[in-house]
């Protein structure tokens, strides 16, 4: 058995045993948790543990704070862990439903740990809390996440009445210099995301097809998704006002229609409304090619 231990100033952990489950040996073979340096700690029926040690390529820009698409994507995978070792199911049958997360605080330079926790075991649905806390096991952010389980079934998608915008990929002429400057830069050079349109309130990323964005389970990580859309989200918002010098995302929700293997994403925000600093954006998740939606959701940023 997994054994806790506290001290005034560490969160609590557990160490892992001699012999770890194989569901942790498979998931190291995450090309997406590899890269920002994801390590799981522990997994039980009832917790997972994981910790993300800093690295500067973790952070949204260079004297900022670790991105919020990184956090997003741990508290992602800790409860993907908890969902498929729970209910004794292949990795791929645990479909990600929706994810909200709320933003308390930020970090840099220290270690963080995530949790991530039961909220309710039904039959066929995963209710999951999961949150990260600092070195000085202050709270950083939480999610709820929903799963449901797809128990020697295969999931299928409609897209019902859906259609997708058209065209779907915005043009790029006329961008704001940020897109080849300062976050652009560091968004290409650290996580190989592009930004194809960048205008007042309106923001387009694309994924190019590559290895380094599948999951242990071979299919787009959804910690990618969750990345470029919180991207997404903040970069309209930002340069909409002139003297804003920054700022945060408040609270992010994204709810999942299908996955993706093989390729390129789009990821489209529009900010629709502002309020006493506070923007509120509609995000959209596409297949490039397909045009198929993949996710789609709401972000609430908070100018400085």
């Amino acid at each position: 058995m997994p054994e806790f231990f506290q001290s005034p100033n560490h969160p609590a952990k557990i160490t892992t045993t001699v012999n770890q489950p194989a569901l942790l040996d498979q998931y190291k073979n995450d090309h997406w948790a590899t890269h920002w340096g994801i390590q799981a700690l522990s997994l039980s029926t009832e917790l997972v543990v994981l910790e993300l040690p800093y690295k500067e390529i973790q952070l949204n820009q260079p004297n900022g704070v670790v991105h919020g698409g990184i956090l997003a994507s741990c508290m992602h995978d800790a409860a993907l862990l908890l969902a498929a070792e729970t209910y004794d199911i292949e990795p791929v049958e645990a479909e990600l439903l929706d994810q909200q997360i709320s933003y308390i605080g930020s970090t840099r330079d220290q270690t963080i740990t995530i949790s991530a926790r039961f909220s309710r075991k039904a039959r066929r649905f995963a209710f999951i809390n999961a949150d990260i806390k600092d070195e000085q096991n202050r709270l950083i952010a939480n999610a709820q996440l929903c799963f449901r389980i797809n128990q020697g079934a295969q999931a299928n998608s409609k897209t019902g009445h859906y259609q997708a915008p058209s065209p779907l990929l915005l043009p790029s002429d006329d961008n704001h210099p940020m897109t080849d400057e300062r976050f652009g830069k560091t968004l290409m050079e650290r996580s190989g995301l592009e930004i194809t349109h960048l205008k007042p309130l309106i923001t387009q990323l694309r994924m190019p097809l590559d290895e380094r964005y599948k999951d242990f389970r071979g299919q787009i990580s959804n910690g990618v998704i969750l990345h470029m859309a919180d991207t997404a989200g903040v970069l309209g918002p930002v340069i909409s006002e002139s003297t804003a010098k920054g700022g945060a995302t408040v609270d992010f929700k994204i709810s999942f229609c299908e996955p993706t293997f093989d390729e390129a994403l789009l990821t489209t925000s529009h900010c629709i409304s502002k309020s006493n600093g506070l923007m509120f954006s509609k995000i959209e998740v596409h297949g490039e090619n397909t045009k198929r939606l993949k996710a789609f959701g709401t972000q609430t940023f908070l100018l400085a």
